[in-house]
């Protein structure tokens, strides 16, 4: 009844074990959740990385419950949205305005449609996923624009580059330089010096510069990856882990661009509900008495490189690659084209079914992973490897 067996498609049975993993969870609390059958899983994905203060978080949970006894939507703007623009604006520092809405992709096909409108220009070069919309999607899935229903002539006005080649992509703005109306990136697949590059480069043709940070922003840090660098968007997109799990996303950047989401028609019956307004405001007061975050970051980087060492050791270099960084990262087959269907993501899962630990393949950690838990995953993928090493 429902296409792919889950309206999200990240969540769908293809991308799991059926049969012998998790596929319909119950309940969930802190790091772990409560499949069907009954089984409990140390989740390393975290719904896709969006609670990433745990599951069930009881400060969110307050907050959420609160609204719900007063109405969750009104016919006019709740003074919880103007209070959470007030803290991002605070947090980040650099920007004036900020506009929400209930996805990443919303939030990025609405950057694309203000720099077009900001521009008078109709091209936008994309780096990578960052999306569904047809502006986005044929430059990610390998299939035909009209196969995805989106027409031939939308799908040319959208250029495309990998990540972290800058060389490409100002060689597409040369050629391009009167009709690139913004160019997309997510910084966090990128190096800083890169970054600054494409950044000034970007600029100095008059277009815009979008950050996609929808997946990797407060799980790099405080200020999202481009804090971290201290290399700033034109826009900055966010979107998960912002209300622990209930849908919301921003737009954050100069007034003389945020505004003109009004100009572009950017608007969505449910970007002002009340409910995830109130949780995001509620991890803000999270992030604001986090000593430090992301608070797994350390063991992550640790566990990374212990890691890196053992697929070494294991005679593995040429063959098995880390990837990522402690925001999410994954295990792959070398040159694999298509993580999906890549083997030693079927090994790596088959031997973390064992162990009662869920993954899809990316590792995804939260507040509430526990530097001992942290350990259990570094121990199963350890013995996925070495497994692998031998039989290989």
């Amino acid at each position: 009844m429902i296409p792919a067996g889950c309206s999200t498609l990240a969540k769908t049975p293809h991308r799991l074990l059926p049969g012998r993993g998790a596929i319909v969870a119950v309940r969930a609390k802190d790091a772990e959740f409560t499949d069907l059958d009954g089984r409990t899983w140390l989740d390393c994905e975290m719904a896709m990385g969006t609670a990433t203060w745990g599951h069930a978080r009881p400060e969110v949970t307050e907050a959420v419950s609160g609204v719900l006894a007063r109405g969750t939507a009104f016919s006019v703007a709740d003074p919880l949205e103007l209070a959470l623009a007030e803290r991002l604006l605070a947090r980040f520092g650099v920007y004036e305005a900020v506009k929400f809405a209930k996805s990443g992709a919303d939030v990025v096909s609405g950057a694309v449609r203000i720099a077009r409108a900001a521009t008078g220009r109709d091209l936008v070069v994309a780096t990578e996923y960052h999306g569904w919309h047809d502006w986005a999607a044929p430059s990610h899935y390998c299939a035909r624009p009209t196969a995805l229903g989106i027409p031939q002539a939308v799908a040319a006005l959208t250029l495309t580059t990998p990540p972290g080649d800058p060389e490409r992509l100002l060689r597409l703005l040369r050629e391009h330089a009167r009709n690139v109306a913004a160019v997309v990136v997510c910084p966090n697949r990128w190096s800083a010096d890169h970054l600054g590059i494409v950044v000034d480069a970007v600029r100095s043709v008059g277009a815009v510069v979008i950050f996609d940070e929808v997946t990797s922003g407060i799980r790099m840090g405080r200020r999202a990856t481009c804090g971290e660098v201290d290399v700033w968007p034109d826009l900055l997109c966010l979107s998960k882990g912002m209300a622990n799990g209930l849908p919301l996303a921003a737009i954050l950047g100069h007034r003389r661009l945020v505004m003109r989401a009004e100009d572009v028609r950017m608007s969505n019956a449910h970007s002002s509900e009340s409910l995830a307004l109130a949780a995001a405001l509620a991890c803000e007061d999270l992030m604001d008495a986090a000593p430090t975050w992301p608070s797994w970051r350390a063991r992550t980087v640790d566990m990374m490189e212990a890691l890196r060492a053992r697929i070494d050791v294991l005679g593995l270099g040429g063959h098995i690659e880390l990837r990522g960084d402690h925001s999410s990262f994954s295990l792959g087959t070398v040159g694999a084209p298509d993580f999906w269907t890549d083997p030693f993501r079927t090994h790596l899962l088959d031997v973390l079914t064992d162990c009662r630990i869920f993954t899809k393949g990316y590792f995804v950690f939260s507040d509430r992973h526990t530097p001992a838990r942290l350990d259990e995953v570094e121990r199963a993928i350890d013995t996925a490897l070495t497994d692998y090493g031998h039989h290989n």
